[in-house]
């Protein structure tokens, strides 16, 4: 890959974006006030959904393994493959010892290119989103191996798992953030923001009804029309319309359900049933309205390709507030210089 530009100096807070997918993250660090200088990621059709989104970025299609400089910045986001972190992970076999799905997963360590970018950026502040299976995934070793190394390079680090809902997302998505803050950062203490919206917020949860609509589709609009069966059936999928939608997943076969017509009822462990004539899943552009993503968002390939795009996106007004205060502090250094 190409050696990365010099970096201009800029009046406002700069951050490089690894694993960046279709620019969710980026979107709400712009909106926090932030310059995203550079940006990666390893997918053709996130690539070409983010350059349409933010085409002033230098954005590099590639394989971040292969990425052997990185320019300086304030910030350094991630949001590295979260394939490793599912409840089914392995247990390590010792306390030192890495889990033995390396070989059959190689992707699950993506977050040591986070750790060796860290060398290259040299950022104030460090942000990473991943599933909540993070936390708990292989005893615990994926998270303690994140944090040591953020910690052997002078981060303190904070987790936390959010609730999407609590943020203005009309989706019950819950998903885990690690916010570093660089021993060189002098009076601050990082906050994670508290809820603008639902039971501990000033607003209710936005729900289907605030932003989906009953008509039909447009012409450049569709959906999976796969049979529901299966792994589908074994729990509900449709909310109403007064309810947060489910959270958006990347697999097009098993996103939810349009809220119109009647919800399923359960009919025993793990077994739920259709009920009436109504029941569709949500398109892809549906989807992207439930994460937020502007609804100019072009993302080219088939279907699966379009619904994996923007089921891995992070909402953009979550960014937004995750990013805030950071943003603000560097501001504030940047104008006392």
């Amino acid at each position: 890959m190409k050696k990365p530009p010099q970096v201009n100096i800029s009046s406002k807070p700069q951050a490089v974006s690894l694993f960046s997918g279709c620019g969710g993250f980026d979107l709400g660090a712009r909106k926090a006030g932030i310059d995203i200088i550079w940006a990666n990621d390893i997918d053709s059709h996130a690539a070409a959904a983010y350059k349409k989104l933010l085409p002033d970025v230098d954005f590099h299609l590639g394989d971040i393994r292969k990425v052997r400089e990185f320019p300086k910045a304030d910030i350094l986001i991630g949001c590295y493959p979260c394939t490793g972190f599912s409840q089914a992970a392995k247990r390590r076999s010792g306390e030192n010892e890495e889990p033995r799905d390396l070989k059959a997963n190689p992707g699950n360590f993506l977050f040591r290119e986070f750790l060796r970018a860290l060398r290259h950026v040299k950022p104030k502040f460090l942000i990473v989103e991943n599933v909540k299976g993070m936390l708990t995934a292989s005893n615990g070793w994926f998270l303690e191996r994140q944090l040591c190394g953020f910690r052997r390079h002078g981060f303190t680090v904070k987790a936390k798992l959010l609730m999407a809902a609590d943020y203005g997302v009309p989706q019950l998505r819950q998903r885990v953030f690690l916010v570093g803050v660089h021993e060189s950062v002098k009076n601050f203490d990082y906050e994670f923001p508290s809820p603008t919206h639902g039971p501990s917020g000033k607003q209710p949860w936005k729900v289907l009804r605030d932003v989906l609509t009953d008509g039909p589709l447009g012409a450049d609009d569709d959906y999976i029309k796969k049979p529901f069966h299966g792994h589908y059936l074994t729990r509900p999928r449709k909310k109403n319309w007064d309810e947060p939608s489910y959270t958006i997943v990347a697999h097009g076969s098993h996103v939810p359900l349009h809220p119109s017509g009647k919800k399923m009822i359960s009919i025993g462990k793990d077994s739920y049933e259709l009920q009436g004539t109504v029941n569709r899943r949500l398109s892809w552009r549906e989807c992207a309205i439930l994460q937020g993503l502007p609804k100019r968002i072009k993302v080219p390939g088939g279907l699966m390709a379009k619904y994996r795009v923007i089921g891995n996106a992070v909402p953009p007004s979550l960014a937004r507030a995750l990013l805030k205060p950071i943003a603000e502090k560097l501001s504030t250094k940047l104008i006392s210089g």
